[in-house]
């Protein structure tokens, strides 16, 4: 068997980030990264998310979705505030700004979901996503099994 995957994998990241930056900056959205994409989807699908569940969602430290938050807060498009439940929590939420977005980031989603699937039977699309869940999952398995041998 040719072990190709990882290679094929990064090619397929390193096009797909090039194209969204392209489109991202087509559609205006400068200063909008394709690393926001998944604090923007989350914030679309919720309304709002405290830290720990942007981190959770986009699968990014603390740190990193801290930054990705910042970015996206100085360009007006998102706000936090402390947690009505719970002080030691942050929310972020988006503004008028960031949900103006809202079409911009479906029309792009569904342009990127087109450039995926179109060449796929519905039978090879449902295969892929298999196959890759089935390789993410053994992956993390082995991320958190070495992590509990750190500990």
């Amino acid at each position: 068997m040719k072990h190709d995957a990882v290679m094929l994998m990064g090619r397929i990241h390193d096009l797909t980030q090039k194209w969204l930056r392209g489109e991202l900056a087509a559609a205006g959205l400068s200063g909008i990264v394709p690393s926001h994409g998944d604090v923007l989807a989350l914030l679309f699908m919720k309304g709002e998310a405290t830290m720990h569940e942007l981190a959770a969602f986009a699968h990014r430290t603390k740190p990193t979705t801290t930054v990705l938050v910042d970015k996206l807060e100085e360009t007006g498009l998102v706000r936090r505030a402390q947690s009505e439940d719970d002080a030691r929590s942050v929310v972020v939420a988006l503004t008028a700004e960031g949900e103006a977005l809202r079409g911009s980031f479906a029309a792009i989603s569904k342009k990127l979901a087109s450039r995926v699937y179109s060449p796929l039977s519905k039978d090879e699309g449902e295969m892929l996503e298999k196959l890759l869940n089935k390789v993410l999952s053994n992956l993390e398995a082995a991320k958190n099994a070495e992590s509990a041998k750190s500990d």
